[in-house]
């Protein structure tokens, strides 16, 4: 049988962890990202460009975490 306290062979590295900590935040934050993308989508290119962001920046981001 596994005994599920039987010491670790290799250790954790540090890095693992803090890069596994930092993806399950983006996940979680995954959908708020994607919601204000949105909502920034529908303001008009005028207003995109005063607040200094690109359409193209949006759709992408967008994109990337649906």
């Amino acid at each position: 049988m596994l005994d599920s306290n039987s010491p670790r062979k290799t250790p954790v590295k540090a890095s693992s962890v803090l890069l596994f900590d930092r993806a399950m935040r983006l996940h979680a934050i995954r959908s708020s990202i994607v919601r204000a993308a949105q909502e920034l989508n529908r303001l008009s290119d005028q207003e995109l460009a005063d607040l200094g962001i690109n359409r193209s920046d949006i759709d992408q981001t967008i994109e990337r975490y649906i």
